[in-house]
């Protein structure tokens, strides 16, 4: 059996690779060609933890995938990763367990990659400047991301503290420009990140630019939210999968449960968009708006990925 760690799947894995299989992925998604049951939770209140575990098979792949993924709220204080996990590898015709990946970096680069999808069929061609809301790992490999579709020439990195944004900004290798934000400084931005796991929302609409692009990737919990109503109601929403925002997208069920807004003005899901279905965006004024609560048939694409890379070697 293999085992690949995170150092290993960094190597295995570039953005520029992985946007290509979130493409494919969500395109398989729209067309009903994956298999991806609803995760299921487990809650572990007295360690203020919580676990998931997310299958995934698409028709005609030599595997299936089961990534199991714990979240601690307290870790963070602690020094330790919120997010943990792994993701168990099987032959999907003998049944047997193949491989197991660490699954902090798969979900780290997959998520961040079907960011850079999205913006890459949503951002204006022009969008240069991008804010970033929070500073764990999500937020590094949305840097890199956000570099692989557009020329992105300053990242603007807004933290609940000053210090945690300051460690982002002092860890980055890059040459872009990175400065300190507020939430009154993506007022600036072409295209906005939020990676948090915060339950309420991070900016005021009013500072957001006509003809941004906005990815909302931090929370899948039906109660929180990171951006507010107004964004939902003045943007194109493009979601990951419809079935999975409507049992956990915050940021989508809040206004519905205000009233402010339901799925019928849903803009339609990533895949449509990928395939051609869709059109993306359609001028330099609207504010587009991704949702992902993340599907574990990117895990799998990644798998298929690195897989197919070790069987080569």
């Amino acid at each position: 059996m293999l085992f690949f760690p995170k150092e290993k799947i960094i190597e295995m894995v570039s953005m520029a690779k992985a946007i290509i299989a979130m493409k494919n992925a969500f395109i398989q998604l729209s067309n009903g060609e994956a298999i991806v049951p609803q995760r299921t939770s487990l809650t572990i209140p007295d360690k203020n933890a919580s676990a998931l575990i997310m299958p995934a098979y698409v028709l005609g792949s030599p595997y299936y995938s089961v990534k199991t993924v714990f979240v601690n709220y307290s870790n963070p204080e602690k020094g330790l990763p919120l997010i943990q996990g792994v993701i168990h590898v099987f032959d999907a015709s003998k049944g047997q367990l193949l491989a197991t990946l660490d699954g902090e970096s798969i979900t780290a680069i997959r998520t961040a990659a079907a960011s850079g999808l999205a913006t890459d069929l949503l951002a204006k061609q022009d969008a240069n400047v991008c804010a970033i809301f929070g500073t764990g790992v999500q937020a590094k490999a949305h840097v890199e991301a956000m570099l692989a579709v557009r020329k992105i020439q300053k990242y603007i990195i807004i933290s609940r503290t000053q210090e945690s944004a300051q460690q982002f900004i002092d860890s980055q290798k890059s040459d872009v420009d990175f400065e300190l934000g507020t939430n009154e400084s993506i007022s600036e931005a072409d295209i906005i990140c939020t990676t948090t796991p915060s339950e309420n929302s991070l900016f005021e609409h009013d500072f957001v630019k006509r003809g941004c692009h906005i990815n909302v990737v931090g929370s899948h919990q039906p109660e929180f939210r990171e951006v507010p109503t107004e964004t939902i109601v003045n943007s194109k929403v493009v979601v990951d999968q419809l079935e999975a925002c409507k049992n956990e997208a915050g940021d989508l069920l809040i206004p519905i449960k205000e009233g402010n807004w339901d799925f019928g003005r849903l803009y339609g899901e990533l895949g449509q968009i990928a395939s051609g279905e869709i059109l993306g965006r359609e001028s330099d004024d609207e504010i587009t708006l991704f949702k992902s609560v993340g599907i574990a048939i990117q895990d799998l694409a990644l798998v298929n990925l690195i897989m197919e890379k070790s069987n080569h070697h």
